[in-house]
């Protein structure tokens, strides 16, 4: 609008200047001058757009931080805190907000106890075995070797030969054995077979009735019949020799208390012996991949953590407690408002050709009446703005920040272009 005010202004000059100079000459007699015909309106420069033969360039622009930004969670989940307010200050790595998150403190917890539990390991593993360890071990083997002996022992006892004093004693013991069974026998025979009604006639003689001794002289019976059954078993296993069932049994129990010693050996050569490098080796291992999984623990548990990237002023807060928030939805906006500029928007491509960076300004503003600051271009799109035509943006930073700037007000820029 200004470009083209001034336009007009110089065309009315111009005829108001060759009028006056043909009444002169019409005066004087001379030759009248032709009539100035006035420019063609199709070469008019469009409303808005300075000439190319004009040092000042305007443009209309709007009021922006050079750092501003708006932030969000990487992850989704529902807002646990929301700690600032529009309008609030904060500095770098303050933080904005944090999501619930229980179960990935829990597994902080959990990751630290498994890493304090390694380190305690490789401890002991480096420091070796305590005294009481190594005297348990040597007692635990002391107990192997006694059961060894003991299986030993019973085997060898069964593989014993058998002498002609076991025989002969086997044989006795199977006669005598013989002889008082026949003696039961021949009693127990005897009262078994009596008349109960010859019972009356010896009572009435005054002697006792042998009826009344029956259940003993039986249990006699039974007992030499045992005995005499278990004689001959024993003589005939002193014949036959060993049962190979029980000898396979002994032979088991002595090969598992010989293993059993064997390895109560092994665990107290071990704790005697010095801390092996591949135990070592694989302790460490150990913190080493409890420490990865702490770190990755404790990154999962960051991510519930909002921060401030940079220091400014919370200009808009959009999200509020216990509202569930998708992965990158934005939280917050921040702006360092000390660094207000001017970034224009209507800036054409013929206009955009004429700038450089370093050529000086002049800005108003809409919102604040009489305040002129002066500024300096300090970049220029490398391409057209999108969507908005062949249009480019000159950031203009300012000399001074006026009292009452607001983000997002308009203003109006003369560049002083150099070409």
């Amino acid at each position: 609008m200004r470009a083209m005010i001034s336009s007009r202004r110089k065309t009315i000059t111009t005829l108001l200047t060759l009028m006056l100079a043909a009444l002169l000459l019409a005066a004087c007699g001379a030759e009248p001058t032709p009539t100035l015909e006035p420019p063609d309106s199709a070469t008019d420069e469009p409303a808005g757009r300075a000439s190319a033969n004009e040092p000042v360039i305007t443009a209309t622009g709007r009021v922006a931080p050079a750092d501003w930004t708006e932030v969000s969670f990487t992850v989704g989940g529902h807002v646990a805190e929301l700690l600032v307010e529009e309008g609030d200050t904060v500095e770098a790595g303050d933080v904005i907000a944090r999501l619930r998150a229980v179960e990935l403190e829990a597994a902080v917890r959990q990751a630290e106890a498994a890493l304090a539990q390694a380190e305690a390991n490789l401890a002991k593993v480096k420091a070796g075995p305590t005294e009481a360890q190594i005297a348990a071990a040597r007692e635990a083997l002391n107990a192997a070797r006694a059961r060894t002996a003991a299986a030993v022992a019973r085997r060898d006892a069964l593989d014993g030969q058998v002498t002609e004093a076991d025989l002969a004693a086997a044989e006795n013991q199977l006669r005598e054995a013989e002889l008082a069974y026949a003696s039961a026998e021949s009693a127990f025979n005897s009262i078994r077979n009596f008349n109960p009604e010859d019972c009356e006639k010896l009572e009435e003689q005054g002697f006792p009735c042998p009826l009344g001794a029956y259940d003993k002289v039986e249990t006699q019976f039974n007992m030499a019949q045992l005995q005499l059954e278990a004689a001959r078993a024993h003589l005939s296993d002193l014949l036959d020799g060993p049962n190979p069932d029980e000898k396979a049994l002994e032979d088991a129990r002595v090969w598992l208390a010989s293993a059993q010693a064997e390895a109560a050996q092994a665990r107290l050569d071990l704790l005697l012996a010095q801390p092996f490098e591949e135990d070592i080796a694989v302790a460490e291992a150990e913190v080493a991949r409890a420490q990865a999984e702490l770190e990755a623990a404790r990154a999962q548990l960051a991510q519930t953590e909002l921060t401030a990237p940079l220091s400014g002023t919370v200009t808009a807060v959009m999200v509020e407690v216990g509202q569930f928030l998708p992965p990158g939805q934005i939280v917050a906006q921040i702006g360092d408002l000390s660094t207000l500029r001017v970034e224009t928007t209507d800036l054409n491509q013929t206009d955009a050709a004429r700038l450089q960076v370093g050529d000086r300004a002049t800005v108003t503003f809409d919102a604040l009446p009489g305040v002129t600051v002066g500024g300096e271009v300090v970049s220029i799109s490398p391409k057209p703005i999108e969507g908005a035509g062949v249009n480019y943006i000159a950031v203009v930073e300012l000399d001074e920040i006026p009292r009452g700037l607001r983000w997002g007000m308009t203003a109006f820029v003369d560049i002083e272009a150099a070409r």
